[in-house]
């Protein structure tokens, strides 16, 4: 987490901090905000689904792949 925020811009500084909720997470955030490596500012949201945001789209990307199965062979 830290590795992240250290090549992180001024500019580019995130709002939100998405995680699952391991609570290693939690105490690397606070270490770091303690050490003055992160913001303060800096919402740390601990929801699973959030976390991935590849896996939020899972379900629309199966109907669209799914459909396309039937096509695969032309003999």
């Amino acid at each position: 987490l830290g590795k992240i925020l250290n090549n992180v811009k001024k500019w580019q500084i995130p709002r939100f901090i998405n995680t699952d909720k391991a609570p290693a997470y939690g105490r690397a955030l606070a270490l770091l905000k303690r050490e003055g490596r992160c913001p303060s500012d800096v919402e740390h949201r601990q929801i699973k689904y959030r976390n991935n945001v590849i896996e939020c789209d899972h379900g629309k990307l199966k109907r669209i792949i799914g459909a396309t199965l039937g096509f695969k062979s032309m003999k």
